[in-house]
């Protein structure tokens, strides 16, 4: 079974908007989703050049989080953390994805959390890939799994 993200981005149509449709895609070790959010394109280019900072090797996460406000819980629609699995140079990344739309009672109807191990030159490729998802240059960033 392989693993892995994939990130795809599309403008919503207005050249003076910051926005557009963020959509994700994740295999697990156990489970596998779909999902997306709108997103201002700046938040991210800004995850993707996090990437390639070192914090993640002094055990600090590097994370982004879409979603409603107060962008916490039920409110985060997506989610992606990358974080050090070993002293070996594995990283783990956690991934959640919720429905867009609520049940009426404020909470997704559908949500799925999964992680896989991932290693730094994945990751750097990775972080290549967004920026030339965001300069347009490509249609789909993919961070591989172990």
């Amino acid at each position: 079974m392989s693993t892995g993200l994939s990130f795809r981005y599309q403008h919503d149509g207005d050249p003076n908007d910051d926005f557009g449709w963020l959509a994700v895609e994740v295999q697990g070790e156990q489970f596998s989703g779909k999902g997306g959010f709108w997103v201002q394109w700046q938040d991210v280019r800004e995850f993707g050049e996090k990437l390639a900072t070192n914090p993640i090797l002094q055990g600090a996460p590097v994370e982004a989080s879409w979603g409603y406000e107060p962008w916490e819980g039920d409110s985060i629609v997506v989610s992606v953390s990358v974080a050090p699995a070993d002293t070996r140079g594995n990283l783990w990344v956690q991934v959640w994805l919720r429905d867009y739309t609520e049940n009426g009672e404020g909470k997704p109807l559908n949500c799925v959390r999964t992680t896989f191990k991932t290693n730094y030159p994945d990751l750097e490729n990775f972080r290549q890939g967004i920026a030339q998802l965001m300069d347009g240059k490509a249609d789909e960033a993919n961070l591989v799994g172990q």
